[in-house]
């Protein structure tokens, strides 16, 4: 894995901003862009209603990746995309909070954590962190 790259969006406007403040998104990278042969890469951040974090990985070909979020919400997801799938390879909630997968090569990879629709609509939040590791 090359990097981690954080991208914001709102669900259902990607790369338009909420015209509401209570349905932000923000995240932060808490390490530098990991750079090949290091093993994980941990970044953090928090989501309040509607609002969805969107991290893009640059891969290899053939590498497994297993995606972690850990957070202070049960009602924190994440969905891992591969772009121009329809089908998402992993959908999971915080209880089942752990992704798989074996990349393909030339293909792109995304990462979207958000809340459940119910915690969305009642305005709720969730501080997470979420941890790539680079298998063999």
């Amino acid at each position: 894995m090359k990097r981690f790259q954080p991208m914001l969006a709102t669900a259902g406007l990607l790369g338009l901003i909420s015209p509401l403040l209570g349905n932000a998104a923000m995240a932060q990278v808490n390490s530098s862009y990991s750079t090949l042969g290091a093993p994980t890469s941990s970044y953090s951040g928090q989501i309040t209603g509607n609002g969805v974090v969107q991290y893009g990985l640059d891969t290899r070909p053939h590498q497994q990746l297993t995606v972690q979020l850990n957070t202070n919400n049960p009602s924190s997801r994440i969905n891992v995309v591969k772009d121009g799938s329809a089908k998402p390879l992993c959908q999971s909630s915080a209880s089942q909070n752990t992704c798989s997968f074996r990349t393909e090569p030339d293909a792109n990879y995304r990462v979207l954590v958000s809340l459940t629709p119910e915690a969305a609509q009642r305005g709720e939040s969730a501080r997470f962190t979420l941890t790539v590791a680079q298998g063999i």
